[in-house]
């Protein structure tokens, strides 16, 4: 089941497009936010987020 606390790291990874900026915004560290996305993933059997070198984009799971 997927928590509250998730749902706001995603809005905020969604919403600034980049791991670090939403980890701030939220007031966690980069790597706690990540683990908790890729769990979200995992929960979902989903891929939400793609990440490449220059950043990250919603896949159109994530953006749905």
């Amino acid at each position: 089941m997927l928590t509250i606390r998730q749902m706001r790291y995603f809005d905020a990874l969604a919403s600034t497009g980049h791991f670090g900026k939403a980890a701030k915004l939220v007031n966690v560290s980069q790597p706690a936010l990540s683990a908790q996305i890729a769990e979200m993933e995992r929960l979902l059997d989903a891929r939400l987020v793609e990440r490449n070198r220059s950043g990250m984009f919603l896949t159109r799971e994530g953006e749905e």
